[in-house]
């Protein structure tokens, strides 16, 4: 998992990803709506700390994650922890399990409510939600997709055993947009009494993929394009699937991505000019020329008026013309990249999977992928067509995305982006907290660089002149 900047998958900055060493993470979550939605009892959560013993093998009796891995391998008696990744949503264990036969790497992944306790309603429901898509991700769109493949590419990590249990806390068809406000049906819990959360949440098991793969950040050129690519490849198996996207919008996320607006929490676009008032205010010594035009100043003003129009230029149904199936977490360390060039990149983290437009992966992946060195004098461009050869030469025969409509919606999709980080992961940033991230690869690209972060300010700038034209030309007609 480039286990992840947010989702809070996009806005889980802080850790977002694990090296090919410590095995995938996957973002936020795990789910199966109620078919296949596994009880506490069945797929028991780790509501209590994991006890070890003193040669860190654990037993049967001591602890239940062990419960868990039995689940999907029955004769494993013991396990050995080799990583433990703690994110704002979810706990991430790579463990060697041990059986009569043989030895084998797994990673799994634990959401447990009770541990977000602190969280507000609608916080924990997000994580809850990215839980429930990437569960069905796997056992219910992951399969369509393979078997529409003709190649042997396995898109994600094998995945042993996903299991949600939400009952009381999550509808079955519940939308995967945040809510306006508070409601009185929402769950009543606090720190002290979260007897509710008590055995709700998920576990997810996969292969590891720390043998013949790695992950990093940023990418050379070649490496973002070989994600992109992967990525092209994976919409072109849901794009303009009406069956399959149906299926993808219905089960996963409405609207494709963490930072899709309909997904994120109405504050941010409300706050937005105070958080970039602080945020010009702390930043600007380190750029002042930049941060003198008028333009730059009045950007999360402009960025408010036009959000709701860029939203809904990439927000298609499952008829509608380019629509497929978007990642939704695109970032670099969502790849894992192979050390050979026998095999094919594996992506992980699917939690904020879903209905979507597929300039949206690209955008986010180019932000987040590389340095600007390699996005001016023409190679953002270069990027992104690399992007479209790619999906035209694996779209099936009468399907073709032209290259205008192309770049305009990658154009929209990095303002898209660029609105999210500007209210979610910008706000309090200081030159202080860029630099104690500056070498934290987890850490969203343009949150721990201050050229990344320059760059992006200029190009959603660029942009975002030429779509205040395309209304102001449209209103007046």
């Amino acid at each position: 998992m480039a286990q992840s900047s947010n989702n809070d998958s996009t806005d889980k900055d802080s850790s977002s990803a694990m090296t090919a060493t410590k095995g995938p993470l996957l973002n936020d979550s795990i789910d199966k709506d109620s078919s296949s939605a596994m009880t506490a009892t069945k797929y028991p959560l780790l509501n209590d700390s994991i006890d070890k013993d003193s040669s860190s093998t654990m037993t049967a009796i001591k602890d239940p994650l062990l419960q868990v891995i039995q689940k999907a391998f029955p004769d494993v008696h013991s396990y050995e922890v080799d990583d433990n990744i703690v994110q704002a949503n979810a706990e991430g264990f790579g463990v060697t399990v041990k059986s009569n036969d043989s030895d084998r790497c797994l990673f799994v992944k634990t959401v447990e409510a009770s541990k977000y306790s602190h969280k507000p309603w609608g916080d924990l429901r997000r994580t809850l939600l990215y839980a429930r898509t990437e569960a069905r991700f796997y056992s219910d769109i992951l399969p369509m997709l393979q078997k529409k493949s003709s190649s042997d590419w396995s898109i994600a990590p094998y995945c042993h055993l996903s299991a949600t249990y939400l009952d009381g806390l999550i509808e079955e068809h519940e939308s995967t947009s945040a809510k306006e406000g508070d409601s009185d049906s929402d769950p009543v819990y606090d720190e002290s009494e979260h007897s509710i959360l008590i055995g709700k949440g998920g576990n997810l098991i996969l292969d590891s993929m720390k043998e013949g793969y790695y992950q990093d950040s940023p990418l050379k050129p070649e490496e973002a394009v070989a994600c992109l690519t992967a990525i092209a490849k994976f919409h072109a198996l849901g794009f303009q699937d009406e069956e399959i996207l149906s299926k993808v919008s219905d089960n996963l996320c409405e609207y494709g991505g963490s930072y899709h607006l309909k997904n994120r929490n109405p504050k941010e676009i409300k706050n937005l000019q105070t958080t970039w008032e602080n945020f010009v205010k702390e930043i600007s010594p380190a750029n002042e020329e930049l941060f003198t035009k008028q333009s730059i100043q009045d950007l999360a003003q402009r960025m408010q008026n036009m959000a709701e129009y860029i939203s809904n230029e990439l927000s298609p149904s499952h008829k509608d013309k380019y629509a497929t199936i978007v990642h939704g977490d695109f970032k670099s360390m969502n790849v894992f990249l192979p050390t050979t060039d026998k095999d094919h990149p594996v992506i992980i983290d699917f939690a904020s999977t879903g209905l979507g437009n597929p300039l949206s992966d690209v955008a986010m992946h180019i932000t987040h992928a590389l340095d600007p060195e390699h996005l001016v004098d023409g190679g953002e461009e270069a990027m992104v067509d690399a992007y479209i050869n790619a999906l035209n030469d694996a779209l099936p025969d009468g399907h073709f995305y032209p290259r205008d409509d192309a770049f305009r919606h990658y154009q929209l999709a990095v303002l898209d982006y660029f609105r999210f980080i500007m209210g979610r992961l910008w706000r309090g940033s200081t030159l202080d907290t860029f630099e104690k991230r500056k070498n934290s690869k987890n850490s969203v690209y343009v949150n721990r660089s201050l050229d990344a972060a320059f760059n992006f300010i200029e190009r959603a700038d660029k942009y975002l002149e030429r779509f205040e034209k395309e209304v102001n030309e449209r209103d007046e007609l």
